[in-house]
């Protein structure tokens, strides 16, 4: 998400659920029956149990997952028929033994609850699900698949989810180098245990990048719940999996690594389930920390130019919004408020402490405004000036960071309304000395790749609401961008390009079951049309809505080509 403000997306995701129904039927109505063809009815396919391919050491009462695919606009899941038995033989209506869920009416395709018969230790489960469209078209059986109850957890190495490609060779190496980073740090990880993916901080910094690029929301399931088991008897998480030591930063990670696996898995009740664990982290740290100054717990030491007091503040601060975000899924609306106050006492400690009459950084460092911006201590007058404090230090002094700085470089840039800062930054990274370059690698560069310059991002945990929102550069550093991720809904795409005289093409593809919100640059005098047609004729766009820098669209799932000149 960015670490965008999830209440911001909660309320807009609500709006977008209450006004897409009536104007999809409309659009789906009035479209011409030849424009969406002669198909291949929806399938459901990638089977899974809790999110994994033939999973084991699963619960007794496990959770079952399948993708959606269609080469039709507007498709979705109405109902489904799962099947579940001892054997393959055994996997049919008539002879199914563990599972004959019958004709059920739900659109769910996500972690669905094992409703059959109890199972026992070290039984291999077959399983298998057909579906039926909102047409109510039945659909082939699945290819089967398995899992097996307890024993040990198996997880193999993630597989490669992403694509990426551009017109900027730079930003090509940039993205093959974080690739290689980050498949290095997973093989250690499943060759010889979770500590070779690294301590909590590090993790944290490339766990959003490690989810966009790799199969690998077991993984970093599994690495939460090591966390978990090695908490403190004051009940605060571990610098990393199975250490006995605690540290500011690094034990922060029992938390803030758990909110992407959330939100790029759609995992609430993992949420709801630890929601303890969080609160008693961060009551413990509260009661050592209790007017919120800033401290040296852990033994944690000043880095890149930013005392230790400052990175605990910063980074609780962070920490703090989101647990706020996380107490939605976990069923806690009161902890909203009350880590909302935390926020608020946590912004005003920091003032005192570290900004001057004007309203800036008492330290110049330029990781201490990366970190100041990104972690929430700010209030909004008070980050322009840090902005503008952080942007002539760059023009002056050239890049003076480290790996904490590294982390969040490219989307304070963007998000602070300086893309073009990024883009140019991170297109020449390739240029500089190993140890200047190492620090972005593995960091947030490769997410930022994804999220802000191909746009791809959840507009609601587990991409069932997607949001694609390229951030396109001006001028004639970029021309196109195109970049895939295989989501657990199932394959999102997007390619943009400039074209001649300030015209714009982007093609994307929304997968079946989902919904998206398209927003594009687009000025008040340009028309935009899709695949050849106006906006009101085109066969699954829901919504249109015009301001004047951007067009926002509403899109059902399939492969949609705009043109905006």
């Amino acid at each position: 998400m960015n670490h965008r403000s999830f209440f911001a997306s909660f309320i807009a995701l609500v709006l977008l659920l209450i006004s897409i129904t009536p104007l999809a039927a409309k659009t789906l109505e009035n479209a011409e029956a030849s424009t969406a063809g002669e198909a291949a009815p929806l399938q459901a396919f990638d089977l899974r149990t809790e999110l994994q391919v033939e999973a084991t050491g699963v619960s007794s009462t496990p959770r079952l997952s399948w993708k959606l695919k269609s080469d039709q606009r507007s498709k979705h899941q109405k109902k489904y028929h799962i099947l579940a038995a001892s054997s393959l033989d055994k996997l049919t209506p008539e002879a199914a033994d563990l599972w004959n869920s019958g004709l059920t009416q739900r659109g769910l395709s996500q972690l669905i609850p094992w409703e059959g018969q109890s199972l026992k230790p070290a039984q291999v489960v077959h399983w298998k699900v057909k579906i039926y469209d909102e047409k109510e078209t039945e659909s082939p059986w699945s290819t089967p698949t398995t899992f097996t109850v307890g024993g040990k957890k198996l997880l193999p190495k993630p597989k490669r989810i992403s694509t990426f490609k551009t017109s900027s060779e730079g930003l090509n190496s940039l993205y093959q180098e974080c690739l290689k980073t980050l498949d290095s740090r997973l093989s250690k990880m499943t060759s010889a245990g979770f500590t070779e993916l690294g301590t909590g901080i590090e993790v944290q910094r490339s766990a959003r990048a490690i989810l966009y690029h790799f199969d690998a929301l077991p993984h970093l399931t599994e690495w939460i719940h090591q966390m978990d088991l090695s908490r403190s008897p004051e009940g605060i998480f571990p610098i990393q999996p199975g250490s006995q030591k605690v540290g500011a930063l690094s034990s922060e990670a029992g938390i803030t690594v758990q909110h992407p696996v959330w939100w790029m898995g759609g995992d609430h009740l993992l949420v709801k389930n630890r929601w303890t664990h969080f609160e008693k982290h961060m009551i413990a740290r509260e009661n050592a920390d209790m007017t919120f100054k800033g401290s040296t717990w852990g033994g944690l030491k000043a880095s890149e130019g930013v005392p230790a007091p400052f990175l605990d503040l910063c980074h609780l601060g962070f920490t703090t919004r989101l647990t706020r975000e996380l107490a939605l899924p976990a069923q806690q609306p009161y902890n909203v408020f009350r880590f909302q106050d935390y926020a608020g006492r946590i912004r005003k400690s920091f003032e005192r402490q570290y900004l001057d009459d004007t309203g800036n950084l008492k330290t110049p460092s330029q990781t201490a405004h990366l970190f100041a911006l990104r972690s929430a201590v700010l209030k909004v007058g008070q980050q322009k000036t840090v902005t503008a404090s952080l942007l002539a230090s760059l023009e002056k002094e050239g890049l003076k960071i480290g790996p904490i700085g590294a982390s969040f470089l490219p989307s304070v840039l963007s998000l602070t309304g300086n893309h073009d800062k990024a883009v140019e930054i991170l297109s020449s990274i390739s240029q500089l000395a190993d140890e200047q370059r190492k620090p972005f690698l593995g960091n947030g560069a490769s997410e930022w790749l994804m999220s802000f310059l191909a746009g791809i991002d959840a507009s609601s945990a587990g991409f069932q609401n997607i949001r694609i929102a390229p951030r396109i550069p001006s001028g004639d550093s970029l021309k196109w961008v195109e970049a895939s991720h295989q989501s657990i809904r199932g394959n999102i795409k997007v390619r943009w390009e400039k074209l001649a005289e300030g015209a714009l093409k982007v093609d994307f593809t929304i997968p079946a079951g989902s919904l998206a919100r398209i927003i594009l640059p687009c000025s008040e005098d340009q028309t935009i049309t899709e695949s050849g047609k106006p906006l009101k004729n085109a066969y699954g766009i829901a919504k249109a809505t015009r301001t004047e820098v951007n067009a926002t669209l509403v899109s059902q799932s399939g492969s949609y080509s705009v043109l905006i000149k």
